[in-house]
C-alpha cells in the first residue's frame, strides 16, 4: 500500500524544508530507520529516516527545491510492487499445465488473460524521524566533529583540529577547546608556517558577514513580532535571599540537584505562576484568546549560530528534579546541534534568562504564537530596608512583555505578584 513521506516540521518557526540531497532514487528498496534524504531547516541540516519500509516509487521534490511543512516529498510502494522505473519481473513457467484441448476454450482465454492490478487504497501520511547529519568534507570522507566557532577560530590561528580532543558532547570540539590549544602553543602546519606573517589589522575587522539560517529566521520572526504584536511591559523587584539559600543547599546534596542552576529554578516558578494565571498561558487567535491545556516553557538558549528556545515540557507539575534532568538533556543538545524533532516546537511562554551576565534589566521581544516572555536580570546585593531598618539583601529584576491584544496589565501584574511570592518562599518549589 503507498504511503506517504512528508516534510516534518522540526520547530515552530519552521515553515518549510530544502532537499539538499537524495540518499535513494526511485526503484531502490528502503527500510525503516534507512536514510533517505537530507534536508536543510530554518534551524540545522537533518537527516530523513524511513518510518515505513518498501520501494522509493516516486520524487516528488528535487533537490534544491523546497516544500512547505506537510507536503508530500516522496511515495513509497509496496516493495514487492513494480514502479515505474522497474520492470516486472518475467513471469515464471506453470509447472505441469494440462493441455489447453483438455480445457474449455473459454476457461483457458480466461487463465491467460492477465489480471487488472486492484487500485490500492492510499494510506494516510505519517510524520517521518529525523537525526541531524555529521558534516562531510569534499571529498565525502567524515570531518572533525567541531562547531562552526570552533572551526572559525582555528582557522584564524592556524591551528589543526585533528590534533586536538574535543569536551563537548559526544567528543565534539568547542570554542574553548581551540582557545586551551592556542595558549598550549598550538601551531600551525609546517606549509601554513612558511608563509609570512599578514601584517595585523590597525583596528576591527570590517566587511559583510552573512547571516546562519537561526541568525536570519530570528531575524525575521522578531521583526514580523514587533511590528504585528502590540508589546506592553510589566517590571517586578523580587528579594531572592531564600531563593539564594535553597538553590545553594540543594546543589550541594549532588545527585539529582547536582547541576542545580537559577534557570531551573526560575522555570519551576514560572510554571507554576502560569497555572496560577493561565491567561498568560495563551495566544492570540483571531478573535479569541486560545488558553493552552500544558504549560511548556521554552529557555532562550545561546548557541554558535545564534539563538534558539529548546522546550521544558509540564513546567507546572513536573518535581524540580525532572526540570533539571530535561534543561541538562535539551541544553547537551543543543550545544552539539543535535535536537531531537520535539525539542524545539510546543512552546507556550518563554524564559530569557541573563542574570549570568552583568545585566540588570532588559525587556524581551515576544516568541509568536505566544503571548508573553519573561526578561530575568542578574542577581545583585543591594542594601535593602527591612522593618524599618537598612540591610544587606539580594534582589533581581524580572520583566514581562506581554501582547497587549490579549493580556492587560492586571493580568501581567497578577502574574508577576505570583512569581514575587513564589521565589521569596521557594519551598513550594520542591514541595
Amino acid at each position: 500500500m503507498p504511503v506517504d513521506v512528508t516534510m516534518p516540521k522540526l520547530s515552530d518557526t519552521m515553515e518549510e524544508g530544502k532537499i539538499l540531497r537524495w540518499m535513494k532514487k526511485p526503484g531502490d528498496p528502503v527500510a525503516i530507520g534507512e536514510i533517505i534524504a537530507e534536508v536543510e531547516t530554518d534551524k540545522a541540516n537533518m537527516e530523513l529516516e524511513a518510518y515505513d519500509e518498501g520501494v522509493l516509487a516516486e520524487v516528488r521534490v528535487a533537490e534544491g527545491q523546497s516544500a512547505p511543512v506537510g507536503a508530500v516529498i516522496a511515495v513509497l510502494s509496496d516493495k514487492k510492487a513494480p514502479t515505474a522505473q522497474q520492470k516486472p519481473a518475467p513471469a515464471a513457467k506453470p509447472a505441469a499445465e494440462k493441455p489447453a484441448a483438455e480445457k474449455p476454450a473459454a476457461k483457458a482465454a480466461e487463465e491467460r488473460r492477465p489480471a487488472a492490478p486492484k487500485p490500492e487504497p492510499r494510506e494516510a501520511w505519517r510524520p517521518t524521524v529525523v537525526k541531524r547529519p555529521e558534516p562531510s568534507d569534499a571529498r565525502g570522507e567524515e570531518r572533525v566533529k567541531a562547531s562552526p566557532l570552533a572551526r572559525k577560530i582555528a582557522e584564524e590561528h592556524g591551528v589543526d583540529l585533528r590534533a586536538i580532543s574535543g569536551t563537548g558532547p559526544g567528543g565534539r570540539i568547542v570554542e574553548k577547546d581551540v582557545e586551551q590549544a592556542i595558549r598550549a602553543g598550538g601551531e600551525a602546519p609546517a606549509a601554513e608556517r612558511a608563509k609570512p606573517a599578514a601584517p595585523s589589522a590597525p583596528g576591527p575587522k570590517a566587511g559583510r558577514v552573512e547571516l546562519s539560517r537561526i541568525r536570519r529566521t530570528t531575524a525575521k520572526r522578531m521583526g514580523e513580532a514587533k511590528r504585528e504584536i502590540p508589546h506592553f511591559y510589566a517590571s517586578a523587584e523580587i528579594a531572592m535571599d531564600e531563593a539564594v539559600r535553597l538553590k545553594e543547599a540543594l546543589a550541594a546534596l549532588g545527585g539529582e540537584y547536582g547541576d542545580l542552576t537559577y534557570t531551573h529554578v526560575l522555570v519551576k516558578a514560572v510554571g507554576l505562576a502560569l497555572r496560577r494565571v493561565p491567561e498568560l498561558n495563551a495566544s492570540y487567535d483571531g478573535d479569541a484568546m486560545l488558553l493552552h491545556g500544558q504549560v511548556n516553557v521554552g529557555v532562550a538558549t545561546a548557541v554558535d549560530d545564534g539563538l534558539v528556545v529548546p522546550v521544558v515540557r509540564g513546567a507546572d507539575r513536573e518535581p524540580l528534579a525532572v526540570i533539571v534532568r530535561q534543561a541538562r538533556g535539551l541544553l547537551e543538545r543543543a550545544r552539539a546541534g543535535r535536537f531531537a524533532s520535539d525539542d524545539l516546537s510546543g512552546g507556550t511562554f518563554t524564559l530569557s534568562n541573563l542574570g549570568m551576565l552583568p545585566v540588570t534589566d532588559f525587556a524581551a521581544v515576544i516568541n509568536p504564537p505566544q503571548a508573553a516572555i519573561l526578561a530575568v536580570g542578574a542577581i545583585r546585593e543591594v542594601p535593602v530596608v527591612r522593618a524599618g531598618r537598612v540591610v544587606p539583601g539580594r534582589v533581581m529584576t524580572v520583566t514581562v512583555s506581554c501582547d497587549h491584544r490579549i493580556i492587560d496589565g492586571v493580568l501581567a501584574g497578577r502574574f508577576l505578584r505570583e512569581l514575587k511570592a513564589l521565589l521569596e518562599n521557594p519551598l513550594a518549589l520542591v514541595l
